[in-house]
């Protein structure tokens, strides 16, 4: 770190420039040097010599900095130029610019020329002349987040809102706002900043695994501050009350065979057996994302339109800013329940976390975070209750906002023959007007700025470009409603479509005719004379019963693969199905040994021969 100089007076250089202009002021109108010293707290030789000389400006105390103050100004402008667009410059980064820009000046200094960088001296000096940055830790934030957040998509999402609210007389009516969402939480410990000793090289903290099991959890409160009890999924097949223990009341557990995530069933259950028995009577608005688990079951959608639900479905990418639970909820629930895990891995040290435990974790961090503070917050921030959009800050809507269609200029770098896009936004510093009498020499390169040569090394992306889609833009939408449904049926439809056209594509690449197909076998031992061979055979030696031709694929989509178990029309393998040629049966062409025969036929083939 550099060495911070301490002054040794230091009431030095601590009047103000207004306090200046007013003394100035006073001994112009005929006040003395020392009496305006005294009133206005200003050395009397700094006084006498500023009015002598009429300069009212303070400016800094001791000598400038290497590139200037001006130069540093713009530095700090091209820094928030770049976080507008979402790409805020690390430390990396900031001392390249540094040394780049003293190249450009032709200012002498002393940073690593081998590295091309400023030294970590003048970095923490730079921050130190210029408060208004900070270091801070980056937020992850995806394309897709960046461009959802668009004024318009915005706009058409709460006219809708605010037109489902007047048709049916809701508008304030709380208590009928409902939004549900899912968290993941893992069953391991978190730990978070700790007080350690000065100059530790390591500081450790136990955790309960390398990696704890995923469980969903399904939370959902109304704008009034109510919060339904939790629902969770773990993943498996069966079910233990164990799970339950500790849990607040009114919870349930689903079990999802195949992952621990929400799917269209889980959902189904959960709005009939969960959500509607402890709904506000009458018509209710539940405000939901767009997740394949929410809107593409047509009974889904038709059981909530006969139950006076209506699914009001987000803009894509846009839940970070209009989810009330993503905004005030969540963030609190995860932080609560690591802390409740921490809490029980201290006292258990020779323990892991389980399911078994995870029922009275949940109830402590449930306990602190469902609360009518953090809904209606949550709810308030979103503006959907009071119904203000204006609560949506300004910086939400980042990239969209300074984004331009203007195509970027190029500017030609230091290497010859390389040019670098540059945006028509990004220039800082003007360019050096040359007096009307003088004629410019083309062969001679313009004079650089400062503004100039940060746009060269740093170049502010055009983020514009980041909006043009292939698609239209998604907006929000009422899943249940008879457009709604429609669509989906359509949508299911087309789907069906496509899986009957993969079927008869893998009906094309069966083999009609059977084949003559030979099998060895060894049995243990060393016997290797002893080996049976099966040249041809037939379905009368299988002894097994062939099924009609009309229950082949085309009309039968519910085969399962006989070496698997996996149904056809929830098949996630890329291998071909093929069509045993002795039972008829169908399976994966990677769940068989032998061709066009599945692997049951061949053991009783083996077991008829032996007989």
């Amino acid at each position: 770190m550099p060495t911070k100089y301490e002054r040794m007076c230091p009431n030095r250089g601590k009047w103000t420039e207004e306090a200046l202009e007013a003394a100035l002021q006073s001994i112009a109108e005929g006040m003395d040097v020392n009496e305006a010293a005294k009133v206005f707290e200003i050395p009397p030789r700094t006084l006498k010599r500023r009015a002598e000389s009429g300069n009212s400006r303070k400016g800094r105390m001791g000598p400038d900095s290497l590139l200037g103050e001006d130069a540093e100004k713009k530095i700090v402008i091209h820094i928030n130029k770049l976080q507008e667009r979402g790409f805020t410059p690390t430390r990396l980064e900031v001392r390249r610019m540094a040394f780049y820009l003293a190249e450009q000046l032709k200012i002498q200094h002393r940073f690593n020329r081998q590295a091309e960088l400023a030294g970590y001296d003048w970095l923490s000096s730079f921050l130190r002349r210029n408060p208004e940055l900070s270091i801070r830790k980056a937020e992850a934030l995806s394309r897709n987040r960046s461009v959802g957040m668009d004024r318009e998509v915005v706009a058409k999402y709460f006219e809708l809102l605010s037109s489902i609210l007047e048709e049916h007389q809701l508008l304030g009516k709380p208590a009928c706002l409902y939004n549900m969402d899912e968290t993941g939480l893992q069953l391991n410990n978190r730990p978070g900043e700790v007080i350690a000793k000065r100059g530790s090289k390591v500081v450790s903290a136990l955790t309960a695994a390398e990696r704890g099991e995923t469980i969903t959890v399904i939370g959902c409160c109304n704008a009034e501050g109510t919060f339904l009890p939790p629902a969770c999924i773990f993943k498996g097949k069966n079910k233990k009350p164990e799970f339950e223990d500790g849990m607040p009341p009114g919870s349930v557990v689903y079990m999802n065979q195949k992952s621990a995530y929400i799917n269209t069933h889980i959902f189904l259950e959960w709005l009939k057996f969960h959500f509607v028995p402890r709904k506000t009577a009458g018509k209710v608005v539940l405000i939901l994302d767009g997740h394949g688990s929410h809107c593409s079951s047509v009974e889904t959608l038709t059981f909530a339109d006969e139950n006076e639900i209506i699914l009001l479905c987000l803009p894509p990418h846009t839940t970070h800013y209009l989810q009330p639970l993503d905004r005030s909820f969540f963030k609190s629930l995860k932080a609560s329940f690591f802390q409740a895990c921490d809490t029980w891995v201290k006292s258990n040290v020779d323990r892991r976390i389980t399911r078994l435990q995870f029922g009275r974790l949940l109830g402590v961090a449930w306990g602190k975070s469902a609360n009518v503070q953090n809904a209606t917050s949550g709810f308030r921030a979103t503006g959907i209750y009071p119904l203000n959009p204006q609560n949506i800050p300004d910086y939400a809507y980042g990239c969209t906002d300074v984004g331009t269609n203007e195509a970027p200029a190029e500017v030609p770098c230091q290497e010859e023959g390389r040019f670098s896009p540059q945006p028509s936004t990004s220039h800082v510093a003007e360019s050096v007007e040359l007096p009307a009498t003088q004629t410019t020499d083309v062969s001679t390169p313009a004079k650089i700025t400062p503004g100039k040569a940060l746009d060269i090394v740093s170049p502010v992306p055009d983020t514009a470009v980041l909006d043009v889609r292939r698609k239209a833009k998604k907006i929000a939408e009422i899943l249940n409603s008879a457009e709604g449904i429609e669509k989906r049926k359509k949508n299911n439809e087309r789907k069906e479509e496509i899986e009957l056209k993969k079927l008869k594509r893998a009906k094309t690449r069966i083999v009609s005719k059977k084949r003559k197909f030979a099998i060895k076998t060894v049995p243990k031992g060393k016997q290797k004379k002893n080996e049976l061979e099966l040249e041809e055979s037939t379905d009368e030696d299988l002894d097994i019963s062939i099924h009609d031709s009309s229950s082949d694929m085309e009309t039968n989509n519910d085969a399962t693969c006989t070496g698997c178990g996996e149904e056809y029309t929830k098949t996630t393998k890329t291998d071909d199905w093929i069509q045993c040629i002795h039972c008829q049966q169908w399976l994966h062409d990677g769940c068989t040994k032998y061709q066009n025969t599945c692997e049951l036929c061949v053991k009783l083939l083996i077991k008829k021969k032996k007989v």
